[in-house]
């Protein structure tokens, strides 16, 4: 599944290679190829409060979860705040992050108590891991964002779907509901949003 991913967002970066700017539509990253159910909040972008940036509004109408961008970037905004899809994108990376931080606090909290059964605890062990994967892939990301690398950016953001996904396979392989899918959800939904946002590739 999440080979369809690489090459459906590859197919439509090489299509817009001719402009200078790229913007994946969410009809390319279909929710019938993702495995997370899209929340009941992100279905609808009709209800806003009334006093949204109408250029930050703009940028996640164009994501797959436009309340879940929202949320996660208009706290960093103020009267001086610059909204372009550069900046909406270093705060959602910034921002998943954070979330990639608390999801192994909570994956590794789960695997030292007791009652975790063997079958989770050697499956939390691979998420942990692919948890840390995405730590140390942040730099990558942050550099090819101020270098205005769109292609390199894309590559990165998917190396971090792959991990997501690896950890859920990990669970469902073993037809064993997973103790941390809201967050492995709430993560992958972050990074499908980042792709969503075109990004100006000239270096900025």
């Amino acid at each position: 599944m999440k080979h369809l991913i690489l090459f459906l967002i590859f197919i439509s970066f090489s299509r817009s290679t001719a402009s200078s700017s790229i913007s994946l539509a969410p009809s390319s990253l279909d929710a019938q190829f993702l495995s997370f159910p899209k929340p009941e909040e992100d279905q609808s972008f009709s209800m806003l409060p009334v006093d949204v940036d109408p250029r930050l509004q703009q940028l996640c109408e164009r994501t797959e979860y436009p309340i879940k961008c929202l949320t996660t970037t208009i706290s960093f905004l103020d009267d001086k705040a610059v909204v372009d899809p550069v900046s909406i994108v270093k705060e959602e990376v910034d921002v998943f992050y954070g979330k990639v931080k608390e999801a192994l606090h909570k994956a590794s909290k789960r695997l030292s108590n007791r009652s975790t059964s063997r079958f989770v605890t050697n499956r939390l062990k691979s998420c942990i891991d692919d948890y840390k994967t995405i730590l140390k892939n942040k730099q990558k990301i942050i550099d090819a964002i101020s270098m205005g690398d769109t292609n390199k950016l894309i590559k990165d953001l998917n190396s971090n779907v792959d991990n997501i996904y690896a950890c859920e396979d990990e669970f469902k392989e073993a037809n064993i509901k997973s103790p941390i899918i809201e967050m492995d959800s709430l993560l992958g939904r972050m990074i499908i949003n980042s792709l969503s946002i075109g990004v100006d590739t000239t270096p900025f």
